[in-house]
């Protein structure tokens, strides 16, 4: 009967590790056009002054492109799997909560809203 109950316990725990991991964790990666909405860090200051006209155009698959007043572009990849976004070469996590994409490693972090 002991062992019942510990194997039973042991099942519930599990369960509720998994949905608050599944809670906790970001949301799945949306297609869509996002803006840029706040920037922190290395170069910030250059950003905001025109973050305004700073769009991430999301594509399914998780390609990506950048672009500043729908002019320059800078193509990025997104990858559900590691949670990093390739970004000219470089490796940096971001996280999906909602209608917002937040790319930050140490150097930074930018935000960005459908």
């Amino acid at each position: 009967m002991k062992r019942t109950i510990s194997i039973v316990a042991l099942a519930l725990v599990v369960v509720m590790m998994m949905g608050c991991l599944v809670a906790c964790g970001g949301g799945k990666l949306q297609a869509g056009t996002y803006k840029l909405k706040e920037v922190s860090g290395d170069g910030a200051e250059m950003y905001d002054g025109m973050k305004d006209s700073i769009t991430l155009e999301v594509q399914d698959g998780g390609k990506a492109s950048m672009s500043i007043a729908g002019i320059s572009s800078l193509e990025l990849t997104f990858n559900e799997d590691t949670g990093k976004v390739n970004l000219q070469g470089s490796e940096v996590p971001y996280k999906v909560d909602g209608n917002k994409i937040t790319i930050e490693d140490s150097s930074g972090k930018m935000v960005f809203e459908k």
